[in-house]
């Protein structure tokens, strides 16, 4: 039986407690009682378990039990997903989308830094041409053209001007999946692989918003898609204070940060930290900065760190 099925016959089981139709409310209120009723199943689950330590009289497990307080518990799981209207489709992706984060994070997660020289590399428009991929993915879902000379960090007055709000169309952007196919600046993985050959620890930092679960594992899949060699990859809005609280600025290993905002670039170069930062039309107003080192082409960013170290 295939799980599109499962889905199925737990829907006509449904059907007969519930009407079509209800409110966003009503499903709330059904959800907390299927929740509920999920987790006393999941606790019938265990008693049926020797889970308390203390006790010496082991009693044989019950596989049975096990077998058909699971059948229980995945029922009501799926009793849930068929109330939103989530298909099955949906449940599997998002268990590949979870399975390949899950055992990215182990494999980053045995790494231990071991006081390598650190450099610290955004993703968006160093790694990953998001501009490039966003404004054809304007033009073509809403017919929104921006200009590839735009002084805007975020292009925002076009998207107004076409009657839009900004923030709507970035999280249309995020369902429809966008993340996931951004053309990689190839010349800059090759950077970070000759680093990585070379002993450098490459720690990825992107301002993306990971509170949004499509966002942090489609940023996941994305990495591992295209190969991008990293040591470990976090996600921060503010960028410095992340810097900061990490375990290599006090030690002095940071050799350098690689940006295109000129907000986090300013404020990290501002603190004694160099910041290799891209031309870029929207990032003008911080190349003549101190600490600041503009580069036109990802194979004068190798150039530098090897000098500087």
């Amino acid at each position: 039986m295939k799980i599109s099925q499962l889905f199925k016959d737990q829907a006509k089981f449904n059907d007969l407690f519930y009407e079509k139709g209800m409110t966003e409310k009503e499903k709330e209120e059904i959800t907390k009682g299927l929740a509920l009723a999920l987790h006393s199943e999941v606790s019938s689950l265990v008693s049926g378990l020797n889970f308390k330590d203390h006790k010496t009289n082991r009693k044989p497990v019950d596989l049975n039990n096990v077998l058909y307080e699971s059948v229980d518990v995945l029922r009501y799981l799926i009793s849930i997903l068929n109330l939103w209207e989530i298909p099955s489709e949906s449940l599997v992706s998002a268990f590949a989308d979870k399975d390949l984060f899950l055992n990215v994070e182990h494999r980053i997660g045995q790494n231990k830094w071991c006081g390598e020289p650190v450099v610290i590399v955004d993703v968006d428009d160093v790694l990953a041409n998001f501009r490039s991929s966003f404004t054809s993915w304007l033009g073509s879902y809403y017919g929104v053209s921006v200009s590839e000379d735009s002084k805007e960090y975020y292009t925002t007055s076009e998207v107004k001007e076409a009657g839009l709000n900004p923030e709507e169309v970035f999280f249309k952007f995020i369902e429809e999946r966008g993340f996931r196919s951004i053309e990689p600046c190839v010349e800059m993985l090759t950077v970070l692989k000759k680093l990585k050959m070379n002993g450098y620890w490459i720690h990825l930092l992107t301002a993306r918003p990971s509170e949004n679960l499509i966002v942090k594992y489609d940023t996941f899949y994305w990495v591992e898609k295209n190969r991008v060699p990293y040591d470990r990859l976090s996600f921060s809005p503010e960028k410095y204070r992340w810097i900061t609280q990490s375990e290599y600025f006090d030690s002095g290993k940071i050799v350098c940060m690689i940006d295109d905002s000129p907000k986090h670039a300013s404020e990290i170069a501002k603190h004694g930290i160099p910041v290799l930062v891209p031309s870029k039309t929207y990032n003008t107003e911080v190349h003549r900065k101190d600490n600041i080192h503009v580069f036109y082409h990802p194979s004068e960013c190798l150039n530098y760190i090897e000098k500087k170290s």
